[in-house]
Formats: structure tokens, C-alpha cells, sequence
């Protein structure tokens, strides 16, 4: 039992937000994501399923090795893969207050991380069986800890870094090479050598306990299917990066392919963002100088520039940078609760529109896939019927 000083100290904590703006983030998030989970069904998750059950843990290059991997290690990778996806929602939305208050007060910072938890596709990353749900937490934490080494140089903070950044780079490799050149800037320009050089060496070593196996798996599971040996690792990466630059690649060429490529980037960041997006902007242009703010610019742009001229596939692969966002705009407590008030509504209520149309059809399947109604729905299997309705439907076709 608490003394009458501990319970003292403990109401005032309780008075000044200390603990219950967490405690309502992890309540709101949790019970959201319980409720709102869905099946089986959502591009590549069949494929994890069936590979964690084959203990290959790896389908395609650069490979979701430790991810998999790690869900293999329960009886039920269905099960393991929703409990880590939802609790990596939950973390994420506490790290991401605990961030938020380095730039405003408690209360802004409450309502930005309810906007975070909010997002209509980072709310519905924690319902699917995907690894999109692990950038919901591991690059905003890289950045808390940076934040948290600079106000007291404790080196012990600045090892973290670097194995978060490993951790979350080896769950999704691709998001992990986007924070590189965030991770390199911070390193000269904050650091000094003596510091900077063992941070990204360790930083770099951690990331081979995921490269390494995940090689061995690929080289395994291409053993396995029968498929060509003559091409394993690099150069596998390699022809599949190719396969995106030329396939779906703007810079191949201007087609309906690589313009779906960029709408598919462009509308869920406006619909999820536009209460919010003008001021992040004033914010970074009108405080530049702020060292913090050219670490979220690097957070933001280069994975930007490889979804908008390279390859995008859907709006989940936005959720690693979608805290900087919110960062960027944590002093417009107003605004951003019009924006997690938007997207409840939005991710809650949205249906499709039965439409031969095509900026209807562009609506459906880049904003209303990623909602509660796409995940009750089983959203691919249910889109084909969708697409065959009759003009005058009134109503998606069960």
C-alpha cells in the first residue's frame, strides 16, 4: 500500500498529466484495435501465414526474415502476428506523446498522439497481418531516444538508438533504408567522431543479425521451390528493385502504371493529413535553422521520393513517416483534433461508392481499402464484385 506522501506525489502526478494522458492512449488504442480486428486477407499476409507455417520466414527480396521469425516462435503465427501488430500500435502512440511533448505542452501533445492512433491506415496496419504495423513504433522511438540523448548525454541512450533502428530496419528493410540518411546527418552533425563512428558501426552490425539469416532463408527457400540458384541474394534485390523502377516507375516512363503509383502516395497522405498539412509545412519552412526539424525533413523525404518515383503499394507503407508529420504540426492542438475527429469518422463510417467512374474507383481502392469497412469486408475478394455492379446500384454489392 501506498503512504500518505506516495499517494500525495501520486495525485499530483495524476493533476499535472503525467500518467493518465498514456494510460487514455493506451485504452483508446487498444480497445480500437481489439475491436476492429480483421481476418486473413490483405496483400501479402496470406503469404507470411504460409511461409511462417513452412519455416521459410522470408518470400520475396529484401525479406520480412525477423518479423517472421519472431511470429514463428508461438504456436499461432495468426495470433502472434495480431498481438505484436496491435501492441506495436499501442507502443507507438505512447512513444509518440512522450516525443510530442519535447515540442508543446501536455495537452497538445495528448491530442496529436490520439490523431497518431487515429490515422485511417495506421489504424487499420494494427488490424491486418502485415509488417506495416512495426513503423508505427520504431522510427518515432529512434527519434525520442536522439531527442532523449541530447538533454543529458547519457551514452547508454545513444546504443538504444542503435538497436532500435536495427530492430525496426530488420522488420521492414525498405523503412529502414529510408531513416539511413536521418540517421547519417544526426551522426556528423550532432556527434562527435569518437561518438559517431561506434553508433553507426554498432548501428551497421546490428542490421547484419538481420541480413545474414535473411540471406540464408532466401537462399533456403529458393532451394526448396526448385528456383534458379545462380541468382541468390544481391542479385535477387537487385532484379526485384529493378522489376519496381520499370514496372510502376515514373521515371520509366509517364503510364497509368506509375500514375497510380503517385496518387496511391498523394491522396491518403492529403485525405488523413489535410487539416494539418499546411502548417507542418510553415512549421519546418519558418524554422529551419532547428536541427530537430532538419531530422524529420530526412525522415520524411527520402522515402517520399522512392514511393513517388519508384514504387508505392498501398497506403500502410506511409506509416513510418507519418509521426513526423504530426511533429511537424503538434503546436495546432485545434487543427489536430479536427484531424484524429476526421479520421474516427473517416476509418469508422466510410463505405465504397458502386461506380464504373474512375475517380471513384481511384476513392475505393486508395482510401476506402483502408478502413474498418475494408477489413469487414475482405476487401480484394469483395472489390471484383464491387466493379461488376450495375449503374444504378443503390448499394455494394454483397
Amino acid at each position: 500500500m501506498l503512504d500518505v506522501h506516495e499517494r500525495s506525489h501520486f495525485v499530483r502526478c495524476c493533476m499535472q498529466g503525467k500518467f493518465l494522458p498514456p494510460v487514455a492512449l493506451v485504452l483508446f488504442t487498444l480497445t480500437s484495435r481489439v475491436l476492429c480486428r480483421g481476418d486473413v486477407y490483405f496483400a501479402d499476409d496470406p503469404h507470411l501465414i504460409r511461409c511462417i507455417l513452412e519455416k521459410a520466414y522470408i518470400i520475396q527480396p529484401p525479406g520480412y526474415w525477423l518479423f517472421n521469425r519472431i511470429a514463428g516462435l508461438f504456436t499461432d503465427p495468426v495470433i502472434a502476428i495480431s498481438v505484436m501488430n496491435i501492441m506495436f500500435s499501442v507502443a507507438g502512440v505512447v512513444v509518440f506523446y512522450y516525443t510530442a511533448v519535447f515540442f508543446a505542452g501536455r495537452t497538445s501533445a495528448f491530442i496529436a498522439a490520439l490523431a497518431y492512433s487515429s490515422i485511417f491506415y495506421i489504424w487499420f496496419s494494427g488490424e491486418i497481418y502485415s509488417t506495416h504495423a512495426s513503423q508505427i513504433l520504431f522510427p518515432v522511438a529512434l527519434f525520442c531516444v536522439l531527442l532523449h540523448y541530447e538533454r543529458n548525454k547519457a551514452s547508454w541512450k545513444l546504443w538504444l538508438a542503435a538497436v532500435i533502428f536495427a530492430v525496426g530496419a530488420g522488420l521492414r528493410p525498405s523503412d529502414g533504408a529510408f531513416l539511413v540518411p536521418m540517421l547519417l546527418y544526426y551522426s556528423v552533425v550532432r556527434l562527435p567522431w569518437r561518438k559517431a563512428i561506434p553508433f553507426l558501426a554498432l548501428s551497421m552490425a546490428l542490421c547484419l543479425t538481420c541480413v545474414i539469416p535473411t540471406w540464408f532463408a532466401y537462399q533456403s527457400h529458393k532451394r526448396v521451390l526448385g528456383m534458379d540458384q545462380s541468382a541468390v541474394g544481391m542479385q535477387d534485390i537487385k532484379a526485384h528493385m529493378w522489376m519496381m523502377m520499370t514496372y510502376r516507375s515514373i521515371l520509366a516512363g509517364v503510364n497509368s502504371n506509375s500514375m497510380a503509383n503517385v496518387v496511391r502516395y498523394f491522396l491518403p497522405l492529403l485525405v488523413a493529413f489535410f487539416p494539418i498539412l499546411s502548417v507542418a509545412i510553415l512549421n519546418l519552412a519558418r524554422n529551419w535553422k532547428d536541427w530537430r526539424l532538419q531530422l524529420m525533413f530526412l525522415w520524411i523525404v527520402p522515402g517520399s521520393l522512392f514511393f513517388i518515383f519508384s514504387y508505392m503499394g498501398n497506403a500502410a507503407y506511409l506509416n513510418f513517416l507519418s509521426a513526423a508529420i504530426l511533429l511537424l504540426a503538434v503546436g495546432a492542438p485545434r487543427r489536430m483534433a479536427v484531424t484524429a475527429a476526421w479520421n474516427v469518422l473517416l476509418f469508422l463510417s466510410v463505405a465504397p461508392i458502386p461506380s464504373h467512374r474512375l475517380a471513384v474507383n481511384v476513392w475505393n481502392c486508395y482510401v476506402v481499402e483502408y478502413s474498418r469497412y475494408g477489413i469487414q469486408h475482405q476487401w480484394w475478394p469483395f472489390l471484383g464484385r464491387l466493379q461488376q455492379g450495375i449503374p444504378d446500384a443503390t448499394g455494394p454489392q454483397q
